[in-house]
Order: structure tokens, then C-alpha cells, then sequence
């Protein structure tokens, strides 16, 4: 298969040296590598600025959100 995925710019978090990336479906952003001793975190960008994250980018394939009409902008 030569396909490749298309990958689009977000807007991504970081908090903790940890960056946070937008959910697949739902308008919040998500923790990394949850298993069942950690969970998912779930955090709004409100909640990701109030704890002083920092807003940035990353070039991630395309959420479906975003693709119609978007929340995160």
C-alpha cells in the first residue's frame, strides 16, 4: 500500500513537558498513553490555559471535528 495518511496542523497543548492533543470526535483535548493504572484525562482549553499550559502546534492526521467546521480554532 503506498497511501499515505494526510497529516494537517493543530492546535496541540503542552503542560508538564506532556502535550496534550485534540480529541478524535469530542471539542477537548486528551492525555497520551492512558492504560488502566492511568487513565484518561479529558481537558477543555479553558482548563488547559487556567493550569498554564502552553498553546502550540503539530502537524496530526485530520480529526473529523475539524474536518466539519471545526472547534478548536
Amino acid at each position: 500500500m503506498t497511501d499515505k495518511l494526510e497529516l494537517t496542523e493543530h492546535t496541540v497543548f503542552i503542560l508538564n513537558s506532556v502535550k496534550l492533543l485534540p480529541h478524535y470526535t469530542m471539542p477537548v483535548f486528551v492525555t497520551p498513553g492512558h492504560t488502566k493504572t492511568t487513565p484518561l484525562q479529558l481537558w477543555t482549553v479553558e482548563q488547559l490555559k487556567d493550569a498554564g499550559a502552553i498553546e502550540s502546534s503539530a502537524f496530526l492526521w485530520t480529526r473529523h471535528t475539524l474536518a466539519a467546521g471545526g472547534h478548536y480554532g
